[in-house]
């Protein structure tokens, strides 16, 4: 069987594939996921003035869980290891750098414009070093 075009198979990996680089890579996509959640709850939050307090906290839950929950897709859909759809290189590096550019972006909007900054620029650098065919 033959992967869609644009795509990859999956592939498994051992402990012994795994090095300092991938596992810099992991932590910056836990760090995404959390600037995501932080972000999403600033940014719901933000309308109390205009929505009033218990309709700020319920546009801050739903984007503090609906903004991780669609980077997830994203990743286990096209970027994961394991995915069947997985894009290949450089597609799946781009995808990538969006997504870190974007939680950057919506955290310097929730008023975090260091925390995105950093976080976006470590998951570029991260996936840049982890890039393989």
């Amino acid at each position: 069987m033959t992967a869609p075009a644009g795509h990859e198979p999956p592939r498994t990996t051992g402990p012994q594939d795994v090095g300092p680089a991938d596992l810099f890579a992991f932590a910056c996509e836990l760090a995404l996921l959390a600037l995501l959640a932080v972000a999403g709850w600033r940014l719901g939050s933000s309308f109390g003035d205009q929505l009033g307090d218990v309709a700020a906290v319920g546009i801050g839950v739903v984007l503090l869980l609906v903004l991780p929950a669609v980077a997830v897709v994203v990743w286990g859909r096209w970027l994961a290891r394991n995915a069947p759809g997985r894009l290949r290189q450089p597609a799946r590096f781009v995808v990538q750098a969006v997504l870190f550019a974007a939680a950057g972006a919506l955290a310097a909007a929730s008023g975090l414009p260091g925390w995105g900054l950093g976080i976006a620029t470590a998951g570029v650098v991260a996936f840049a070093l982890t890039r393989r065919s």
